[in-house]
């Protein structure tokens, strides 16, 4: 066995106690190395030094990393959050838009409908109003053609009311109720049909006129002076004694010619001896000619009552001078004028 070394022996191989306080500072050093870590201020002051670990120094760059991945994380927690809360609050704002939408949807058909309706109302209005001016038009026709307080013999209760106060003067009232009975076309169909009435009634009267006044005993001229008249005389252009079927009778050229009586034109036209002549159709068989016209005013077919005019005094045909050759037949044989006409003054 190999003797145990003693203490100087041992020491001889320790570093401390061989190099003494100053050899164990030195090997601290190695052991434990530090950073020196200046901080450089105003120019005119101290530089102050600090020493850092080794190991201090490599686990700050890892605690700030970790530090800035914590913030990282705690960032994306935050942002996760903050993004499921706008996606929450954004499907609640789409709900609430979709459902204005659907109401206001709703409110567009309802006011579609209302708005068709306005429609209706405004056209069955225009309808009315087409059906009020309708009526007046035909109340005014009516009373400017027939005159005022005419009722229909048919017309009764509401209806004869209303006539009898529009024919009277009150159409607006008459129109007025009318509308309150909303009877529009009644009313109108009650206006064409007493309109046929009176038309009918009218025609009855004016076939009275005509059969009243159907012979021929008005005066046909102006002038009541007659130059020649009925039955044999000497002929102007031969000097013989010839029948003269009518009479002649003064006047100025163009000078009125009146239908001595009513009745339907049955003749015009033009004749070498007669001129420009009319022939009217009387009842009973009776004619009226009217000859040496200037101008003809009728045609052949038209109604004439007594006194309307017809042609111009002239001196057309075998004539001598303006004047008017006025004849009557009975039957086709010619007849004296003076037996119709009245109040004649003869040369």
């Amino acid at each position: 066995m190999l003797p145990r070394p003693n203490k100087y022996q041992l020491n001889a191989f320790n570093p401390k106690r061989r190099f003494g306080r100053k050899g164990e500072s030195m090997a601290k050093r190695k052991r434990n190395p530090k950073w020196s870590v200046f901080l450089l201020r105003e120019p005119d002051r101290a530089v102050r030094q600090f020493e850092v670990s080794r190991t201090l120094a490599a686990a700050l760059p890892a605690a700030a990393v970790l530090t800035v991945a914590g913030c990282l994380a705690g960032l994306g927690v935050a942002a996760e959050q903050r993004v499921q809360e706008l996606e929450a609050k954004l499907d609640r704002q789409s709900a609430e838009l979709e459902e204005t939408v659907a109401e206001k949807n709703r409110q567009i058909v309802f006011l579609s409908r209302r708005l068709a309706e306005l429609d209706r109302e405004a056209a069955d209005m225009r309808r009315r109003l087409e059906q009020i001016h309708e009526l007046e038009s035909k109340l005014r026709a009516f009373i400017q053609e027939y005159g005022e307080g005419v009722v229909a013999p048919e017309a009764s209760g509401v209806e004869n009311r209303v006539i009898t106060a529009a024919f009277g003067g009150a159409a607006s009232d008459a129109l007025a109720e009318s509308a309150a009975e909303n009877d529009f076309a009644e009313l109108i169909r009650l206006l064409d049909s007493l309109a046929l009435t009176m038309d009918a009634i009218r025609e009855r009267e004016r076939q009275r006129q005509i059969a009243a006044t159907s012979e021929p005993t008005a005066w046909p001229t102006v002038s009541r002076k007659l130059t020649s008249g009925f039955g044999y005389r000497k002929d102007p252009f031969t000097g013989r004694t010839a029948y003269h079927a009518g009479v002649d009778i003064d006047g100025k050229t163009g000078d009125p010619v009146f239908a001595a009586g009513s009745g339907v034109v049955k003749e015009t036209g033009f004749h070498s001896e007669r001129g420009n002549y009319v022939v009217i159709a009387h009842r009973n068989g009776i004619e009226s000619s009217y000859y040496h016209l200037q101008k003809i005013e009728v045609r052949k077919g038209d109604q004439v009552m007594r006194g309307d005019r017809i042609g111009r005094l002239g001196n057309t045909g075998r004539s001598t001078g303006s004047h008017l050759h006025f004849q009557i037949t009975v039957g086709d044989q010619p007849v004296s004028p003076l037996r119709y006409l009245r109040l004649v003054k003869e040369d």
